[in-house]
């Protein structure tokens, strides 16, 4: 549901919601992302409850379907269900008997998601910018929010992290410590950044035979409930991936809970069909610019996307001396960044408000206005780190006995 926030007359919004409630294939389905998934014979489903999930087992063992997981969702009030379908099934068939035998359920492929960030080399002098283009201050800013992330495992050891309240959670099965996860969190944790944030880290990112590595919707529904039973209400996730029924629901899921998530929009080129999470509704699309202000030459293009942020040679000093990377991955974290400096005092607000006050804050770029290549523009810290600075020249002025 890519282009509903904004743009359209009423009488074409409520037709198109009609057409594109959350759990339903919107118009023109894109065939390209068909065979993107961690496992062609496995099937995800979401119930709105153990009855109707009961429902779902007893048809998927009526016709010899194995059921690999069913797991009930505190967090977000939900059962998920996952099935082994024996090779050669037909799986559009099976997809639709099994929405028929269990209504309100959505039942689906088990669609990827992967990162999106490329090396450009080590870093012996490091040149760095991203900061000083968002008016980032060098003492950091407070955070107002917990702060969760889906991503990569990451290496907590790693020197950017050193001091960093970090609460992680392995849905991989052991995956080892990834530089994309580190990066991420050393924007989000590191020094000079979130002060005192508590940051919950979701791994989802995993091994995929004969494929790069990746997180099914399945794990990412997961993450998302884990995050929800935590009350984490602002998630950064810096994967992406096609729109899949599933992740849609679950997601909603989620809004419906307070959640608001600021998405990487991927790095497929500018005619790539929207991205997901980061085209849905409760999220926060983020695309990804140079130290000159210009695109990124691999971002997408689209009505859907919020806004850009430094996602080009940007250096994070990992582990190994430091290095720079590139990809809307890496411009995610900012913009959360910013988002849990800036929240009000009583709570962080739907993604429609965060969106409202990132805007506030943020430098058109481009043409006038709001435009499919920097949606609002670039966001910065001129309100959300207000306490930092009046702490700064609280101590620069002279003592006064």
């Amino acid at each position: 549901m890519p282009a509903l926030r904004r743009g359209l007359a009423p009488l074409a919004l409520a037709a198109a919601l009609a057409a594109c409630a959350p759990g339903t294939a919107p118009p023109g389905p894109v065939t390209r992302d068909a065979g993107t998934v961690v496992d062609p014979d496995e099937l995800v489903a979401l119930a709105p409850g153990t009855v109707t999930a009961r429902r779902l087992v007893a048809e998927a063992a009526d016709r010899g379907y194995a059921i690999t997981r069913n797991e009930p969702l505190a967090g977000l009030d939900r059962v998920l269900v996952t099935f082994a379908l024996p090779a050669g099934t037909d799986a559009p068939g099976a997809i639709r008997a099994l929405e028929r035998a269990a209504p309100g359920s959505v039942v689906g492929r088990n669609h990827a998601y992967r990162p999106g960030a490329e090396a450009a080399g080590s870093a012996p002098r490091p040149r760095t910018y991203a900061d000083a283009l968002i008016a980032w201050p060098a003492a950091g800013c407070p955070a107002a929010v917990p702060v969760g992330m889906v991503d990569t495992a990451l290496d907590p050891a790693a020197p950017g992290l050193a001091g960093a309240r970090i609460v992680s959670r392995d849905l991989t099965g052991g995956t080892p410590a990834d530089p994309h996860g580190t990066a991420v969190a050393e924007i989000l944790a590191g020094p000079g950044r979130l002060i005192g944030v508590r940051l919950y880290h979701a791994a989802v990112v995993g091994r995929v035979p004969g494929s790069e590595p990746a997180a099914g919707v399945d794990d990412l529904i997961r993450a998302l409930d884990w995050l929800a039973t935590e009350d984490v209400r602002l998630v950064n996730v810096s994967l992406a991936g096609p729109y899949n029924k599933i992740l849609d629901r679950g997601l909603a899921a989620a809004a419906d809970r307070g959640m608001v998530i600021v998405a990487a929009a991927g790095n497929d080129g500018r005619d790539a069909p929207p991205r997901w999470p980061a085209a849905a509704p409760a999220a926060v699309a983020v695309t990804a610019v140079d130290a000159g202000l210009a695109p990124y030459s691999r971002a997408p293009r689209g009505d859907w996307l919020d806004f850009a942020a430094p996602g080009v040679d940007v250096f994070v000093a990992l582990a190994d001396g430091g290095r720079y990377l590139t990809g809307t991955s890496i411009a995610a974290p900012f913009v959360t960044a910013l988002a849990a400096a800036g929240a009000e005092p009583g709570g962080l607000g739907s993604a429609a408000a965060v969106r409202a006050r990132l805007a506030r804050d943020s430098r058109d770029l481009g043409a006038a206005g709001r435009d499919d290549t920097f949606g609002a523009g670039l966001p910065t810290a001129a309100s959300a780190c207000r306490a930092v600075e009046a702490l700064a020249e609280a101590q620069e002025r002279p003592h006064r006995p």
